[in-house]
């Protein structure tokens, strides 16, 4: 009797403790379901943080995107500062200004100068390169230029001058570019005067520095204040700049007097070749 009593307590006990046992199990699962995706939620916020700022390395990561676009938009204002093409323009520009504002013209008219005109004289050069020849030295544009071609260092590069009559010469003017024309760009330049080639004699020289605009070579200065009078006139390139081969020229003015301010006709003058006097020291720019 005792046997049976406990196969019925046996029997009404083991449902409950098998229900227990699989409610402790589940909430076992659903705890260890609940710790890994809470691993998982720290472990995504940190990824997270570290790469678009987000959770506690949001100020970090914020910083790291700014200073990122920061240095992009310096490298992209860099490439625009460095745009050949924009440099250009800003050169051409600036040869155009100082060019038309510093003429020499306007002073040579005040104090009673003419530019020899282009049936006065045979202008020549030492050599030049194709398309770039003596008539960009004459065609009153900052932005063309004579360029020599000599496959020789040790030869000047020359501009000459053969006139179909004796000629009074006051100022001989020669605008240049350094910033365009760099090593290209004319350092001492030498003018020479006579009645032929073979009596040439040195009128004047002049340092020129490293920028854009006229050098004005005041030839009368050095013989009183007077012009010299000559058949032939050479414009002598001795050295250039970073001791380039070739050069450029961009223009030459070549001024004469007016008669009436000299104080007697061409046709007075007498024909006898002047007296050149001992060059002075250099006189550079002015």
């Amino acid at each position: 009797m005792n046997d049976n009593l406990d196969d019925q307590l046996s029997s009404s006990v083991s449902p409950i403790q098998s229900s227990n046992h699989d409610i402790v199990a589940a909430q076992d699962d659903a705890l260890r379901t609940l710790e890994f995706e809470h691993e998982h939620e720290e472990e995504d916020d940190e990824y997270l943080g570290r790469v678009s700022g987000i959770g506690e390395g949001e100020t970090e990561g914020q910083d790291d995107l700014d200073m990122i676009e920061q240095e992009q938009s310096e490298r992209e204002d860099g490439s625009e500062a460095e745009d050949p093409k924009l440099d250009d323009a800003e050169r051409e520009s600036t040869a155009i200004h100082v060019y038309q504002e510093t003429h020499p013209d306007r002073e040579q008219r005040h104090v009673g100068g003419r530019e020899i005109g282009e049936h006065e004289a045979i202008w020549s050069v030492s050599s030049f390169r194709p398309h770039w020849g003596p008539d960009k030295l004459r065609d009153n544009n900052a932005l063309t230029y004579w360029q020599s071609d000599c496959p020789n260092p040790q030869l000047n590069h020359t501009i000459d001058l053969s006139f179909h009559q004796a000629t009074l010469i006051r100022q001989v003017s020669i605008f240049i570019d350094y910033f365009q024309d760099e090593s290209y760009t004319p350092k001492t330049i030498m003018v020479r005067g006579g009645t032929t080639y073979r009596d040439l004699q040195e009128l004047d020289r002049v340092e020129c520095e490293e920028f854009v605009g006229w050098v004005n070579i005041d030839i009368a200065s050095k013989n009183d204040g007077n012009p010299f009078r000559v058949f032939r006139l050479q414009i002598a390139i001795l050295t250039t700049h970073l001791n380039g081969r070739d050069t450029h020229i961009r223009q030459v003015k070549v001024y004469s007097v007016i008669p009436s301010h000299f104080g007697e006709e061409p046709k007075q003058i007498k024909q006898e070749q002047i007296t050149f006097k001992k060059p002075m020291a250099n006189r550079g720019l002015r």
